[in-house]
Parts: structure tokens; sequence; C-alpha cells
């Protein structure tokens, strides 16, 4: 069932930011969907059905049951935290609506105030006890909105063993270029999964890449059918439209 999800106003969304690091600096644990209830201040601006507070807090058992397996700390730890992350959350969405996985303040209420437990053991307090704001407000930086477009950009050439070869360079085009571009994000993936392995890939990958920066300055890929849109993106690789 398409559902409505709930966002809270930017100066609301600032409130509990600043609330969870006080939680966090008196030594108490992130509390989520404070007994049950939505946030007094929720709002619901669509149509469809809202989703209930036992739906989202379904949606956090969810996603902590699937990051039982990912421990210790580091790149790889992270790497795996957004990887299943993602691939949750995109499984989840294809059944309450891609629609609204492309709202950017749903993401907010469900790092602050939904899953909040996890968000911190992504991107935790700096030293002055302070969370990177980017992460958990609204906006392309938010680390569960991230994780979902990733996800649900590349699919699963996130599991391909190659990808650390060139994945700074090819998630910075996402997280820069492509994110708000799905259709020509979805094609990128698509020239990257058909470039044969072995020792070339990484270069020939690296190269398309830094071709298609130059071609994404340049031009507007958003604007052309679809057809002219992919022979762009193959040309970046391969040379040729």
């Amino acid at each position: 069932m398409m559902l409505t999800y709930p966002q809270l106003t930017v100066d609301d969304a600032l409130i509990e930011l600043e609330r969870l690091e006080e939680t966090l600096r008196d030594g108490r644990p992130p509390g989520f969907l404070v007994d049950g209830e939505l946030h007094p201040r929720t709002r619901f601006p669509g149509f469809n059905p809202p989703a209930s507070a036992v739906r989202l807090r379904q949606l956090h058992d969810r996603v902590a049951s699937a990051l039982e397996g990912v421990t210790g700390r580091g790149h790889d730890a992270a790497r795996s935290f957004d990887i299943v992350v993602g691939r949750v959350l995109t499984e989840w969405f294809e059944e309450d609506g891609r629609n609204q996985a492309s709202t950017p303040q749903i993401w907010a209420y469900i790092a602050l105030l939904v899953m909040p437990d996890l968000a911190i053991r992504r991107f935790g307090p700096d030293k002055r006890g302070r969370l990177p704001r980017e992460r958990y407000l609204a906006g392309r930086r938010n680390l569960f909105y991230r994780a979902y477009l990733r996800a649900w950009i590349l699919g699963d050439l996130l599991e391909d063993p190659e990808l650390p070869l060139y994945e700074d360079d090819l998630v910075g085009l996402v997280d820069r270029n492509l994110s708000a571009d799905h259709r020509v994000s979805k094609l990128v993936a698509e020239q990257i999964r058909s470039t044969p392995a072995g020792e070339m890939r990484r270069e020939t990958v690296r190269e398309g890449l830094k071709n298609l920066q130059y071609e994404l300055r340049v031009s507007d890929l958003s604007s052309l059918p679809d057809d002219d849109a992919e022979a762009v993106v193959g040309e970046a690789f391969w040379g040729r439209r």
C-alpha cells in the first residue's frame, strides 16, 4: 500500500537534532518513537494514508535485524552498513511508495525519530558531542537517503568485488551530480556492469566517469531523450555514440 511518510519542519528537525545530541551527552540511549507515538508536530503532506507509528517501528526493526551481522569499525564496516541499509530501504519503499522515498524531508524524520539508535552507529557525535548535521537533516547527504539512493541506483553493482577499485569516483559522481537524475545514474551503472572484468576494468571505468564528469559540465543530460542520453553515456565510456 502506498503511504504518506511523516515529516518535520526545518526548525523542528533542528530542535530534535539538538535534543538527540543532549541525550547522547547525558549518556542516555537514544529513544525512537517515544511512547510508541508520533512526534506531536508530525506533518503528513500527502493524499495517501499516513504511515503509522506501528509501521515505522516495523521499519526500524527490519533495518536493525539486517544490521545484526555488521560489526566492527572502519571503512569496511561503514561500507557494509550502507549496503545493508540501502538494500532494506529499497525493498521497503518498493511496497510503501518510491515517491515517498524521493522526498528528502522524510529522511530527517527517519534519522532523528525512527532510527536514531542506528544512525549513531554510522555517524556518531564528535568530541564536542555534536552530530554531523548534513547526515541527519533533510538533503542528499542524509545517511539513510544516501544509502537508499545508492542502492536503488547502483543495485547489485554495490556487491561487485571490484567496486572498491573505482568506488570513490563512482560514488562521488552519483552524490554530486546524479542523485537527482536517476535515469542517467542507472545508465552509468549498466555501463560499468557491461565492462569486462580484468586488469583494464578500473582504468576503463575511471576514464569513463571522468569523461562523463566533463560532459555533465557542458550538457544537460536530463533534458535528452532516453536514446540520446544512453548514447552520451556510452560515448563517455567507449568513445562512440
